[in-house]
């Protein structure tokens, strides 16, 4: 269905809310010489400005794209530092539950460190009077040390006192070992008499004893026995000799005895028999065990070549013999 205003050409119509009127068209604008030669001016220019802000953008953004990306790189950087700091956070959050419970048990080691500081501060007061004590002796020792400062001034002297006494001592010394070497002299001198008064005779440090009562061999060792002694034994030419000029030719049992006619010759004292030394004491042609009873020794002539063997059953004077042994004091 077509409208009026498709039913009328070339017409111009006015429409209002309450009617509608009609009015021929108005006859076209004549055109302006000037604005058909503004328009391509505008034109220009229009092209011109969009020209530099085309310029403009590019050079901006060839400015700032580095910059926008380097910006954009940092913000990737932090936001991974950011990232690696959270999960830090999440591990240091775990951590700190797990020690909760060690907290709660340092806690408790806080508690017994107090008791313990209790302790020391005690011992410290302790020690603080021990101090107070130990500064008045140093005060004391200072005093005592200035004396002391005195007394070593006065060392020298006493050193040399002291080398005197020193001398004086070794002197002392030497008289008292002197004093002890004459007292046991005297005591052996005076032991030597007491045997000496008892009839002992004394030889190169033994004691002798010459019987004035003749016995047989065996009654005589009896007799040497009952007075810590044995019948003689001869060690040396000094010693024979000693004996046979004490004897004074009179026949004297000694302590030579041999145990029956093969045995072999000893000394009663058990002093070891040398036969190659004792052949120079014998008489000529002795032993010769007369009788083949011929088992005991006696000095019978006044030389150094004086021994005989006789029967052990005759009775001759004896000669004991005992070593000296000093006395205690």
């Amino acid at each position: 269905m077509k409208t009026a205003e498709s039913q009328v050409p070339d017409a111009h119509f006015s429409v209002d809310k309450q009617n509608i009127s009609l009015w021929p068209r108005d006859p076209p604008p004549k055109s302006d010489p000037s604005l058909v030669l503004r328009k391509p001016l505008i034109l220009r220019v229009a092209l011109i400005c969009l020209s530099l802000v085309v310029v403009t953008f590019i050079v901006l953004q060839a400015i700032l794209y580095p910059w926008l990306m380097g910006t954009i790189s940092d913000i990737k950087t932090d936001a991974q530092l950011l990232k690696g700091r959270v999960d830090n956070v999440s591990t240091l959050g775990s951590k700190v539950e797990k020690n909760s419970g060690d907290v709660q048990a340092a806690g408790l080691q806080i508690q017994m460190v107090d008791a313990s500081l209790d302790r020391v501060n005690s011992q410290i007061l302790t020690l603080k009077t021990s101090m107070e004590k130990a500064t008045a002796q140093i005060h004391n020792l200072t005093t005592n040390w200035e004396a002391v400062g005195h007394l070593n001034s006065q060392i020298p002297e006493l050193k040399r006192d002291l080398d005197k006494a020193s001398a004086l001592n070794v002197k002392v010394r030497e008289l008292q070992s002197n004093l002890e070497t004459i007292s046991k002299s005297l005591k052996r001198q005076n032991d030597i008499l007491q045997m000496v008064s008892q009839d002992w005779k004394h030889f190169r440090g033994n004691f002798y004893y010459f019987s004035h009562t003749p016995k047989t061999w065996y009654s005589a060792q009896q007799f040497c026995v009952s007075r810590s002694s044995h019948l003689t034994s001869v060690t040396s030419e000094g010693e024979q000799e000693f004996l046979y000029k004490t004897a004074s030719g009179f026949p004297y049992w000694i302590g030579l005895t041999k145990a029956g006619s093969e045995g072999n010759w000893y000394w009663v004292d058990e002093t070891p028999f040398n036969k190659d030394r004792s052949v120079r004491f014998w008489i000529p042609g002795e032993p010769n065990n007369m009788g083949n009873n011929e088992h005991c020794v006696n000095i019978k002539l006044p030389s150094l070549l004086s021994w005989n063997d006789a029967s052990c059953d005759n009775k001759f004077l004896f000669i004991c013999k005992r070593p000296y042994v000093h006395s205690e004091p």
